[in-house]
């Protein structure tokens, strides 16, 4: 596809530097000599107010007739999934692309697409471990991935409901009780694996205080794009616990973790605007920014908007 943003290990599996919902409906486009002109996906998940696409068009056949008529083919397979979304909602279609992408950009806007927000890529060149300063009251463990699931889950649920785009825990618990279901079941016939490429055993943590967890940190032994690199995933804390230390803490002890392994490089992705502060605490530890990407939006229909798109719904 001109890029590279996916891998097939040896196993055969895929692995996809732009997470790809393994559930979305994915599509390749060929040209009548059968060449390969894009790869396209579409995905609208409970409560279905949100109906993301992605669409990568060959460098080769990077032409607005192309990318137009794609573009209303997903349009269109996004409007016929409008009526799962709860009566009076508002749905939205998204869609994020890279900032140094200009003939795409321009072909959203064109199709009435507005840009909704901006995510930031970092990188830290990690030579020494960093300090762990624990708050008062607060400690800080390896996650057991055969037990801690359920807890940590409902934290990153309550932590994030604080994010742009996010909906509140009431309402995403709610939608997603029969997927969440469906999940816990195929875990447990799967067992628990070691997947250097999603919350690498022995690099998840998480942080307790008076007998509970109240935040996480996942991280990834490996990445797509780099070979010697890892990832600082998905970092969570509850409200009450932030701006005293905790997020910090759990940074400094997965950064020490890399450090022990050997590994150099690592990366991660926030929002670039965060209402909780994730992009300036990063930066705090030296890392910095090496691409963003832009997410763009466009209403398919009117209504109560269910998301946090502001940090004035988000009390301090």
């Amino acid at each position: 596809m001109g890029t590279r943003r996916a891998l097939i290990d040896a196993d055969g599996d895929l692995h996809t530097a732009r997470y790809i919902p393994g559930a979305a409906e994915q599509q390749v486009a060929l040209s009548p000599h059968d060449d390969l002109i894009a790869h396209s996906y579409l995905i609208s998940r409970p409560p279905h107010n949100v109906v993301e696409f992605g669409l990568t068009l060959h460098p080769d056949f990077q032409q607005p007739p192309t990318d137009d008529a794609l573009l209303t083919e997903m349009e269109s397979a996004a409007h016929e999934l409008v009526a799962l979304a709860p009566p009076g909602v508002r749905v939205v279609v998204q869609t994020t692309v890279l900032a140094d992408d200009a003939f795409r950009r321009e072909r959203l806007i064109d199709h009435g697409f507005h840009q909704a927000r901006e995510w930031v890529h970092l990188e830290l060149n990690l030579k020494d471990a960093p300090i762990v300063d624990l708050p008062d009251g607060v400690t800080i463990r390896r996650m057991d991935q055969r037990v801690d699931w359920p807890v940590v889950g409902a934290v990153m649920d309550a932590a994030f409901a604080d994010h742009w785009g996010e909906m509140r825990p009431e309402l995403r618990t709610l939608m997603e009780e029969d997927e969440a279901e469906e999940e816990d079941e195929a875990a447990e016939e799967e067992g628990i694996e070691d997947d250097p490429y999603s919350n690498s055993l022995g690099l998840c943590f998480v942080a307790e205080a008076a007998g509970a967890i109240i935040g996480a940190c996942l991280c990834n032994a490996r990445t797509v794009e780099w070979a010697d690199a890892g990832k600082l995933g998905s970092l969570s804390v509850l409200r009450a616990y932030r701006r005293t230390g905790v997020g910090r803490a759990l940074t400094a002890v997965a950064l020490a973790e890399f450090h022990r392994r050997g590994i150099g490089r690592v990366i991660t992705d926030t929002d670039n605007a965060s209402f909780t502060g994730a992009n300036r605490l990063y930066l705090r530890f030296g890392f910095r920014p090496y691409r963003y990407e832009h997410v763009y939006e466009k209403e398919l229909r009117p209504g109560t908007e269910w998301r946090v798109l502001s940090a004035a719904e988000v009390a301090p």
